[in-house]
């Protein structure tokens, strides 16, 4: 159980990475000139959750030993995780968010 856990972890972190931090911004941008559905595969968490979920079964393993269920659950857990990180990050960016220093002003 430990296993998948971690394996889930992982394909939710990588693909969060690549379709949100701003390290491959410009990777991500840059994908529509070789291919639309490229670039709309870089922009989508339930799209490359399920290609990160398939290479993972691969190139890592799988407790499942079922690579379309892998794929599939890669696609869920990168979408449903995803989900939970925006609403979270939304929740602290409303809550802790200030235009001017409070000690400075500004």
């Amino acid at each position: 159980m430990a296993d998948l856990i971690a394996w889930m972890l992982s394909v939710f972190g990588f693909t969060y990475i690549v379709v949100y931090s701003k390290l491959l911004r410009s990777i991500r941008e840059n994908s529509y000139r070789l291919s639309i559905k490229l670039g709309d595969l870089l922009h989508c968490p339930l799209c490359l959750g399920f290609w990160v979920g398939l290479l993972a079964h691969f190139v890592c393993g799988s407790p499942t030993h079922n690579f379309m269920f892998d794929a599939c659950l890669g696609s869920i857990t990168s979408w449903i995780g995803t989900i939970c990180i925006v609403d979270l990050q939304t929740k602290f960016e409303q809550k802790y968010s200030r235009s001017t220093c409070s000690d400075c002003g500004s």
